[in-house]
């Protein structure tokens, strides 16, 4: 009877066996295409063998159990696991920027008649904090960048290194476009200033710019930095076509352990934040509006955000976990590629 060929399967069926580490697919991966070929071929559902596949395939990421002792699986390893603890620094310094643009602005030092409740003071130094948070991750990523940069005498040759090199500058690329949108958006955008008329606060507009060009290139500029944002995945696969040595993973490992710190800082900053948000009393309608005294510690801080504070808190202390459990794994997969190159498995 003729073997049904894998790429005949369902999608569903043929991402799940790809989910599963190379050695796994190599020691059993043809008898599984066998089994789900079968099933097809009866007409039976394989809804419940992709989802027996899927939770098979996570344990095999998660747990070493029956991985070969050689130097090509536990670095193979090494190497996922480095890309799972950095790459959701891409996820955490976007929820960080959602904060601090939505919610931090003009937020500094207290006023000297502004009475701030500890929970305010706490919220009013986390945001301090946090506006480094950003900084610090963009680095990472842009450290993780440099590596595998300087993997170019290991990239495959011909038409697939050209592919490859595509996938090393594309953060490159992307974050130069941005850049000239923002410069290019910030000279066509007609100036404005705010003046103070009585108790009222105006915002006054001069002559001249082009505001429908201006949005335009806003819009486009969101585009290209979420695009530069989501080029780290394009880093992630250019590593993985390189022909990686052991000793090539030692800075990615120190990486992953430094990123999935910053992470876990970072969550229990936001943490802080949000339960200092929620112990600050309102202010009064002027003060948030600006016209009473003591305004910028806290403008910009008691927003509609703070009533998300428990979702995005959730959201990055399950980043930093999962963050902080690859890069655990990643240093442990490390040594056990070094202990097996020395012995020449």
């Amino acid at each position: 009877m003729r073997k049904r060929p894998v790429n005949e399967l369902p999608f569903a069926a043929r991402w799940a066996l790809r989910a599963y580490p190379d050695w796994w697919r190599e020691r059993y991966g043809q008898d599984q295409e066998m089994f789900l070929a079968d099933l097809a071929r009866e007409g039976r559902a394989l809804r419940g063998a992709v989802v027996d596949l899927i939770v098979g395939a996570l344990r095999a990421r998660l747990r070493p159990a029956g991985m070969p002792q050689s130097v090509p699986a536990w670095r193979d390893r090494t190497r996922a696991s480095i890309a799972w603890a950095t790459v959701p620094a891409m996820a955490g310094l976007v929820l960080v920027t959602v904060i601090t643009q939505h919610s931090f602005l003009d937020s500094a030092q207290g006023g000297s008649l502004t009475a701030l409740s500890t929970g305010g003071r706490v919220a009013t130094e986390a945001m301090s904090a946090l506006a480094l948070a950003p900084i610090v991750l963009g680095i990472c990523l842009l450290v993780g960048w440099a590596l595998v940069q300087r993997l170019a005498d290991r990239a495959p040759r011909g038409r697939a290194g050209r592919r490859w090199l595509l996938l090393v500058t594309a953060p490159f690329a992307g974050g130069v476009i941005e850049i000239g949108v923002s410069l290019l958006r910030a000279k066509l955008s007609p100036h404005t200033f705010v003046v103070s008329v009585g108790s009222r606060l105006e915002t006054v507009v001069l002559p001249g710019g082009h505001p429908l060009a201006a949005s335009f290139l806003s819009t486009l500029w969101d585009v290209f930095a979420l695009a530069s944002l989501f080029s780290v995945f394009c880093v992630v696969l250019a590593a993985r076509r390189a022909d990686l040595q052991v000793s090539d993973l030692r800075g990615g490992v120190w990486l992953a352990q430094f990123t999935a710190l910053v992470l876990f800082l970072v969550a229990l900053t936001v943490v802080a934040w949000g339960i200092g948000v929620t112990h600050q009393a309102p202010f009064p309608p002027a003060d948030r509006l600006g016209i009473g005294p003591g305004i910028r510690p806290w403008a910009g801080v008691q927003t509609s955000i703070a009533a998300e504070w428990p979702l995005i808190s959730a959201c990055l202390v399950a980043i930093s976990l999962v963050a902080a459990r690859a890069a655990i794994t990643a240093r442990r997969s490390y040594k056990v590629a070094r202990q097996l190159l020395v012995l020449g498995a």
